[in-house]
């Protein structure tokens, strides 16, 4: 049987989640420092978060982490939002690192 583990850095979100979807597991915890074993998983998504990683550094650390958590074989998807003028209005006293997609393969690999 499938079964779905969301790691959530905010405890109110974590909170949230555990109440809105009791039969999934959801883990209060950093994407960067995974509380989980290595190859782990099937698969690891990362959707319109990884701009709120407060550096490069730090989403670089996250993908170490999805790759260490995943299986041999393993699946790792993720997509993220493109600079706009509206996308950056948004985030004016938020974080914002963008990650550019020319760079992600390289930093993937690495």
């Amino acid at each position: 049987m499938p079964e779905l583990t969301i790691v959530e850095v905010d405890p109110a979100s974590a909170r949230q989640l555990a109440a809105q979807f009791p039969d999934v597991t959801v883990l209060e915890g950093d994407g960067a420092r995974l509380p989980l074993g290595d190859n782990s998983f099937d698969s690891v998504t990362c959707f319109t978060m990884l701009h709120h990683v407060p550096s490069r550094g730090e989403q670089d650390q996250l993908f170490a982490e999805a790759f260490r958590v995943l299986r041999p074989g393993g699946v790792f998807a993720g997509m993220d939002s493109l600079p706009s003028l509206r996308f950056r209005i948004l985030h004016l006293f938020d974080t914002m690192v963008l990650v550019d997609p020319r760079t992600l393969p390289d930093r993937l690999r690495a």
